[in-house]
C-alpha cells in the first residue's frame, strides 16, 4: 500500500494547524513501509525521519492465553522499541536536544479465539516455513472467524510520553484450500503480523471490519495523530 500526499493539498493537512506550520520533526522508529506511507501521508513527508530500532529481535507471545497478557506483553515490546530509538537519537547529524523531535514507535499484534476460549497470538510467520504458519492460522483460526487486531502506539517528545492500545475486530469469510493455496503462494503473508496483508490481497477475504482500518494496517492514525498532538504541546 502506498500513500502519497495530493500535489493539492498542503503537507501535514491531518495536523493541527498550530503543528502543520511549524517545523517539528517526526521520527518514526519502525521498518514497516505501511506505517511509514501512512505516516507520511498525514504528517507530509519533508518532516518524518525513520529511524528503526537497532536490535531487530524482539520479545515473543509464546504462552500467553489471556488478552490481558498479551496487552501487556505488546505494551513491554513497545517500551522497548521506544528505548531503542531514543538511545539512536544523539548519535544523529540532524538531532538538536534543544529542539527534540516527536519519536512515535508501534506494535501491532493479531490475536484469535481458540475452543477452549483462550487467544492464540498470530505473529509474523516464520521465513522458512512462512506457508505451514499462515495455512495453519486461516485454516484453524482466522477463516469464517472474528480474530482481535491489536496495536500499540507511543509517542514521546522530551519528558513527554504517551501510549494507548487500539484494537480492531476483523471476520474473515469461510476459505476452501485452493483459497488458501492461492494466498500463501502469493507471498504476501511474509513480514505481516497474523501472516496477511488487509490492504492487499486479503482483502478479498475480510466480511467486516469493526473499528479502525489503519489500525490493521499498522498505523492507527486517528489515534496516532491524537498521540502525536498531546507529546507536542511540551515544546
Amino acid at each position: 500500500m502506498t500513500l502519497k500526499s495530493s500535489p493539492h493539498l498542503p503537507d501535514g493537512l491531518l495536523l493541527p494547524p498550530e503543528l502543520a506550520a511549524s517545523h517539528m520533526q517526526i521520527v518514526l522508529g519502525s521498518r514497516s513501509p505501511r506505517r511509514r506511507d501512512l505516516l507520511s501521508a498525514a504528517v507530509g513527508a519533508d518532516r518524518l525521519i525513520c529511524l528503526p530500532p537497532a536490535a531487530s529481535e524482539e520479545a515473543g507471545f509464546d504462552g500467553l492465553r489471556h488478552d490481558w497478557a498479551i496487552r501487556d506483553q505488546l505494551q513491554q515490546i513497545l517500551e522497548t522499541k521506544h528505548r531503542d530509538v531514543l538511545a539512536q537519537l544523539p548519535s544523529q547529524p540532524w538531532f538538536d536536544p534543544h529542539c527534540p523531535p516527536v519519536v512515535v514507535v508501534a506494535d501491532t499484534t493479531v490475536v484469535a479465539g481458540t475452543q477452549d476460549g483462550l487467544r492464540e497470538v498470530c505473529g509474523q510467520p516464520d521465513p522458512s516455513q512462512h506457508g505451514a504458519d499462515v495455512r495453519d492460522w486461516l485454516t484453524r483460526l482466522l477463516a469464517g472467524k472474528i480474530h482481535k487486531v491489536h496495536t500499540a502506539v507511543m509517542a514521546s517528545c522530551g519528558q513527554q510520553r504517551t501510549s494507548q492500545i487500539v484494537t480492531t475486530e476483523v471476520e474473515f469469510v469461510p476459505l476452501n484450500d485452493t483459497q488458501i493455496d492461492w494466498y500463501v503462494k502469493s507471498g504476501e503473508p511474509l513480514g505481516k503480523a497474523g501472516g496477511y496483508a488487509i490492504q492487499g490481497l486479503a482483502a478479498a477475504f475480510v466480511h467486516r471490519v469493526s473499528g479502525s482500518l489503519t489500525t490493521v494496517i499498522g498505523l492507527p492514525l486517528l489515534e496516532t495523530l491524537q498521540l502525536i498532538r498531546i507529546v507536542s504541546q511540551s515544546r
